[in-house]
């Protein structure tokens, strides 16, 4: 269950940089929308710190789409 977990959310992220990408979005302005510094941003992005819900409802609202984008099978 826990590797399921970790793939999902694996799956997530990749969906998020694929997007901030495709949308032209630089990590910098990324970071501020969620207010905090590029490198935590980056770290975040990695799967190396998490992304709390709200953060994931920024992010929607920053990249123009639905939550649900991101959790999408």
């Amino acid at each position: 269950m826990a590797k399921q977990k970790t793939l999902y959310a694996e799956e997530m992220l990749t969906r998020l940089k694929a997007l901030r990408k495709k949308k032209n979005l630089k990590e910098e302005r990324v970071a501020r929308h969620l207010g905090i510094d590029k490198i935590t941003y980056i770290g975040k992005e990695n799967g190396l710190i998490p992304v709390t819900v709200k953060e994931w409802l920024k992010l929607a609202d920053v990249m123009d789409v639905k939550l649900i984008y991101f959790l999408k099978d």
